[in-house]
């Protein structure tokens, strides 16, 4: 039953869900290589990264090792081309929906109660050539999360 809230909760936060910055999609990507725990830059994020103190508005996070406590992992990417032009708000709410679709979770994350948090670009890091969406698997509060979410 818990696992069936936790999946209904889950499509509707897909339907629902979104948060203002940053993104094509490849859930089977390995994390970013380097020491951990360490603080990175949203722009370096890789597919797979795991974050203690997860905050979607910030241009910085700290990134840990999966099997540490962490609130946040990066399920998917979409990157838009260079050339393209800034395509709406509304448009990179609809990208976040569709790119955390193709997220692919593991058993572990049956451990938990999640939910999707997207980061899209405003139209002034648009201009600074941020063309990211990034699909994030959160828990709401703390760092509860001690295992890789993503299905290998």
């Amino acid at each position: 039953m818990l696992v069936l809230i936790g999946v209904v909760i889950w499509v509707l936060l897909s339907l629902l869900g979104t948060r203002p910055e940053a993104a094509v999609s490849s859930p089977s990507a390995v994390p970013s290589a380097g020491p951990l725990p360490r603080d990175a830059e949203a722009k370096d994020f890789q597919v797979g990264d795991c974050f203690s103190d997860f905050d979607a508005n910030s241009s910085k996070a700290r990134a840990v090792a999966c099997d540490t406590e962490h609130s946040a992992q990066l399920g998917a990417v979409f990157s838009y081309a260079a050339d393209d032009s800034f395509p709406g708000t509304n448009a990179l709410k609809d990208k976040g929906r569709e790119v955390c679709k193709d997220v692919k979770l593991n058993e572990a994350a049956d451990n938990y109660i999640l939910l999707q948090q997207n980061v899209y670009p405003s139209t002034t890091s648009w201009d600074r050539g941020d063309r990211r969406v990034d699909c994030f698997i959160v828990v709401d509060s703390g760092n509860t999360i001690t295992e890789d979410l993503l299905k290998k």
